[in-house]
Protein backbone atom coordinates (compact mmCIF):
# COMPACT_ATOMS: atom_id res chain seq x y z
CA UNK A 1 0.00 0.00 0.00
CA UNK A 2 1.42 3.27 -0.67
CA UNK A 3 2.22 5.24 2.22
CA UNK A 4 3.93 8.30 3.21
CA UNK A 5 7.06 6.56 4.24
CA UNK A 6 6.83 5.02 0.52
CA UNK A 7 6.98 8.12 -1.65
CA UNK A 8 9.81 9.90 -2.83
CA UNK A 9 10.05 13.67 -2.44
CA UNK A 10 11.79 16.63 -4.21
CA UNK A 11 12.13 19.93 -4.62
CA UNK A 12 10.33 21.61 -7.21
CA UNK A 13 11.45 22.11 -10.47
CA UNK A 14 10.67 24.52 -13.44
CA UNK A 15 9.68 21.51 -15.57
CA UNK A 16 7.16 20.33 -12.95
CA UNK A 17 5.27 23.66 -13.05
CA UNK A 18 2.92 22.54 -15.80
CA UNK A 19 2.15 18.69 -13.87
CA UNK A 20 1.73 20.22 -10.83
CA UNK A 21 -0.74 22.76 -12.05
CA UNK A 22 -2.51 20.31 -13.51
CA UNK A 23 -2.60 18.07 -10.34
CA UNK A 24 -3.68 21.23 -8.24
CA UNK A 25 -6.37 21.81 -10.66
CA UNK A 26 -7.74 18.27 -10.64
CA UNK A 27 -7.33 18.23 -6.69
CA UNK A 28 -6.82 21.11 -4.91
CA UNK A 29 -9.35 23.53 -6.40
CA UNK A 30 -12.64 21.19 -6.09
CA UNK A 31 -11.62 20.65 -2.12
CA UNK A 32 -10.06 24.37 -0.84
CA UNK A 33 -12.97 26.52 0.85
CA UNK A 34 -11.76 30.08 -0.59
CA UNK A 35 -12.35 28.97 -4.07
CA UNK A 36 -15.59 26.90 -3.61
CA UNK A 37 -16.64 29.90 -1.05
CA UNK A 38 -16.25 32.03 -3.73
CA UNK A 39 -17.57 30.12 -6.58
CA UNK A 40 -14.00 30.40 -8.26
CA UNK A 41 -13.08 28.07 -10.86
CA UNK A 42 -9.58 26.95 -11.89
CA UNK A 43 -9.71 29.19 -15.09
CA UNK A 44 -10.40 31.78 -12.24
CA UNK A 45 -6.96 31.41 -10.34
CA UNK A 46 -5.36 30.14 -13.60
CA UNK A 47 -3.98 33.83 -14.54
CA UNK A 48 -1.98 34.55 -11.29
CA UNK A 49 -1.20 30.87 -10.33
CA UNK A 50 1.10 30.44 -13.30
CA UNK A 51 3.67 33.05 -12.32
CA UNK A 52 2.92 32.32 -8.52
CA UNK A 53 3.81 28.88 -9.15
CA UNK A 54 7.40 29.64 -11.02
CA UNK A 55 8.34 32.63 -8.11
CA UNK A 56 7.64 29.91 -5.57
CA UNK A 57 9.84 26.97 -7.28
CA UNK A 58 12.81 29.63 -7.24
CA UNK A 59 12.58 29.70 -3.32
CA UNK A 60 13.84 25.91 -2.95
CA UNK A 61 11.26 25.28 -0.55
CA UNK A 62 8.50 24.00 -2.70
CA UNK A 63 7.92 19.68 -2.62
CA UNK A 64 6.71 17.37 -4.55
CA UNK A 65 5.65 13.68 -3.89
CA UNK A 66 5.94 11.06 -6.27
CA UNK A 67 5.51 7.46 -6.75
CA UNK A 68 9.11 6.26 -7.36
CA UNK A 69 7.59 3.52 -9.55
CA UNK A 70 5.16 5.26 -11.57
CA UNK A 71 6.47 8.65 -11.35
CA UNK A 72 2.76 9.77 -10.30
CA UNK A 73 1.91 13.02 -7.66
CA UNK A 74 0.83 12.21 -4.72
CA UNK A 75 1.32 15.38 -2.97
CA UNK A 76 2.51 18.95 -3.39
CA UNK A 77 3.19 21.46 -0.69
CA UNK A 78 4.12 25.09 -2.83
CA UNK A 79 5.97 27.84 -0.23
CA UNK A 80 8.29 30.86 -0.68
CA UNK A 81 10.30 32.69 1.91
CA UNK A 82 9.44 35.87 3.03
CA UNK A 83 12.03 38.48 4.23
CA UNK A 84 11.73 42.03 5.93
CA UNK A 85 12.63 43.51 2.95
CA UNK A 86 9.71 41.17 1.20
CA UNK A 87 7.01 40.99 3.95
CA UNK A 88 4.21 39.39 1.27
CA UNK A 89 3.11 37.45 -1.52
CA UNK A 90 -0.50 38.06 -2.46
CA UNK A 91 -0.46 41.71 -2.85
CA UNK A 92 0.60 41.20 -7.01
CA UNK A 93 -2.88 39.87 -7.99
CA UNK A 94 -4.81 42.62 -6.25
CA UNK A 95 -4.53 44.89 -9.31
CA UNK A 96 -6.27 41.85 -11.52
CA UNK A 97 -9.21 43.16 -13.75
CA UNK A 98 -11.41 40.17 -12.17
CA UNK A 99 -13.40 40.58 -9.41
CA UNK A 100 -12.94 37.31 -7.91
CA UNK A 101 -9.04 37.12 -7.91
CA UNK A 102 -9.06 40.59 -6.45
CA UNK A 103 -11.54 38.83 -3.48
CA UNK A 104 -9.33 36.37 -2.96
CA UNK A 105 -5.87 37.71 -2.88
CA UNK A 106 -7.73 40.72 -0.52
CA UNK A 107 -8.68 38.18 1.85
CA UNK A 108 -5.21 36.29 1.44
CA UNK A 109 -3.87 39.49 1.82
CA UNK A 110 -5.55 40.34 4.95
CA UNK A 111 -4.56 36.78 6.50
CA UNK A 112 -0.82 37.33 5.50
CA UNK A 113 -0.99 40.61 7.56
CA UNK A 114 -2.91 39.76 10.38
CA UNK A 115 0.45 38.73 12.37
CA UNK A 116 3.42 40.71 12.12
CA UNK A 117 5.96 38.24 13.04
CA UNK A 118 9.05 40.39 12.16
CA UNK A 119 7.84 42.62 14.94
CA UNK A 120 6.89 39.84 17.24
CA UNK A 121 9.84 37.90 16.70
CA UNK A 122 12.47 40.08 16.74
CA UNK A 123 15.22 38.01 15.86
CA UNK A 124 13.43 36.26 13.09
CA UNK A 125 14.73 37.63 9.67
CA UNK A 126 13.40 34.72 7.16
CA UNK A 127 9.87 32.77 7.32
CA UNK A 128 8.93 29.60 5.27
CA UNK A 129 5.62 30.73 4.20
CA UNK A 130 3.31 27.31 3.70
CA UNK A 131 1.20 28.88 0.77
CA UNK A 132 -0.51 25.61 -0.76
CA UNK A 133 -0.98 22.13 0.19
CA UNK A 134 -2.11 19.13 -1.57
CA UNK A 135 -2.23 15.52 -1.18
CA UNK A 136 -4.62 13.51 -3.84
CA UNK A 137 -7.38 11.62 -2.37
CA UNK A 138 -6.58 8.46 -2.51
CA UNK A 139 -3.69 9.37 0.04
CA UNK A 140 -5.62 11.09 2.00
CA UNK A 141 -5.07 9.96 5.99
CA UNK A 142 -2.04 8.20 5.05
CA UNK A 143 0.36 11.27 6.71
CA UNK A 144 1.58 12.35 3.21
CA UNK A 145 0.45 16.18 4.46
CA UNK A 146 2.53 15.88 7.37
CA UNK A 147 5.79 14.68 5.83
CA UNK A 148 5.28 17.44 2.80
CA UNK A 149 4.98 20.07 6.06
CA UNK A 150 7.97 18.47 7.32
CA UNK A 151 10.21 18.03 4.11
CA UNK A 152 9.34 21.66 3.29
CA UNK A 153 10.41 22.86 6.95
CA UNK A 154 13.94 20.77 6.55
CA UNK A 155 14.43 23.02 3.47
CA UNK A 156 13.39 26.37 5.23
CA UNK A 157 15.88 25.62 8.05
CA UNK A 158 19.27 24.82 5.06
CA UNK A 159 18.26 28.12 3.68
CA UNK A 160 18.61 29.89 7.15
CA UNK A 161 14.37 30.17 7.88
CA UNK A 162 14.31 30.46 11.86
CA UNK A 163 9.97 30.03 11.67
CA UNK A 164 7.65 28.32 9.38
CA UNK A 165 3.92 29.68 8.90
CA UNK A 166 0.55 28.94 7.05
CA UNK A 167 -2.55 31.07 6.32
CA UNK A 168 -4.50 27.69 7.00
CA UNK A 169 -7.54 27.74 5.03
CA UNK A 170 -9.17 24.60 5.57
CA UNK A 171 -9.93 22.14 8.12
CA UNK A 172 -7.48 19.50 7.18
CA UNK A 173 -4.53 21.22 6.89
CA UNK A 174 -5.08 23.13 10.36
CA UNK A 175 -5.57 20.13 11.83
CA UNK A 176 -1.76 18.73 10.03
CA UNK A 177 -0.17 21.70 11.43
CA UNK A 178 -1.95 21.33 14.84
CA UNK A 179 -0.22 18.31 15.19
CA UNK A 180 3.08 19.39 14.21
CA UNK A 181 2.75 21.69 16.84
CA UNK A 182 1.89 24.72 15.08
CA UNK A 183 -0.02 27.33 17.25
CA UNK A 184 -2.83 29.35 15.67
CA UNK A 185 -2.32 32.65 16.51
CA UNK A 186 -4.92 34.42 14.17
CA UNK A 187 -8.75 33.25 13.09
CA UNK A 188 -10.89 34.47 10.56
CA UNK A 189 -14.58 33.62 10.74
CA UNK A 190 -15.99 33.19 7.33
CA UNK A 191 -19.28 34.01 8.74
CA UNK A 192 -18.78 36.83 9.19
CA UNK A 193 -15.83 38.47 6.88
CA UNK A 194 -17.00 41.15 5.14
CA UNK A 195 -15.33 43.62 1.98
CA UNK A 196 -16.87 47.12 2.40
CA UNK A 197 -19.44 45.88 4.19
CA UNK A 198 -20.42 42.74 2.08
CA UNK A 199 -20.27 39.14 3.08
CA UNK A 200 -18.40 37.51 0.65
CA UNK A 201 -18.18 33.78 1.22
CA UNK A 202 -21.69 31.20 0.57
CA UNK A 203 -21.10 29.31 3.63
CA UNK A 204 -23.19 26.48 1.77
CA UNK A 205 -19.76 25.66 -0.16
CA UNK A 206 -17.31 25.81 3.00
CA UNK A 207 -16.51 22.11 3.18
CA UNK A 208 -17.32 22.17 6.84
CA UNK A 209 -14.70 24.80 7.55
CA UNK A 210 -16.00 27.72 9.56
CA UNK A 211 -12.84 29.78 9.46
CA UNK A 212 -9.12 30.21 8.63
CA UNK A 213 -6.26 30.19 11.12
CA UNK A 214 -3.18 31.94 10.67
CA UNK A 215 -0.72 29.20 12.22
CA UNK A 216 3.07 29.44 12.73
CA UNK A 217 6.11 27.53 15.03
CA UNK A 218 9.47 28.37 15.74
CA UNK A 219 12.11 26.16 13.74
CA UNK A 220 14.56 24.21 15.64
CA UNK A 221 18.39 25.14 14.02
CA UNK A 222 20.89 23.42 12.72
CA UNK A 223 23.77 21.42 12.93
CA UNK A 224 26.67 22.25 10.54
CA UNK A 225 25.82 19.11 8.70
CA UNK A 226 22.30 20.40 8.08
CA UNK A 227 20.98 18.14 10.66
CA UNK A 228 18.24 19.50 13.35
CA UNK A 229 20.20 20.14 16.63
CA UNK A 230 18.90 17.74 19.37
CA UNK A 231 16.27 19.28 22.13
Amino acid sequence: MVDADSLQYSNLKEDDIKPVMDFMAEHFYPREPLSTGLHMTYEDNKEWISQSVADWVRSGVCVVARDPDTGKIGGTLLATILTREQANTYQQALTSPKTKVKTLHTILSVLEAAVDFFERYEKVDRILELAMMTVSPELAGRGVGRRLVQESEKRGRRLGCQLATAQATAVPSQRILYRLGYEALYTMDYTTFEIAGDRVFDMDRMLGTPSAKVMARLLEPLEENGEKLKE
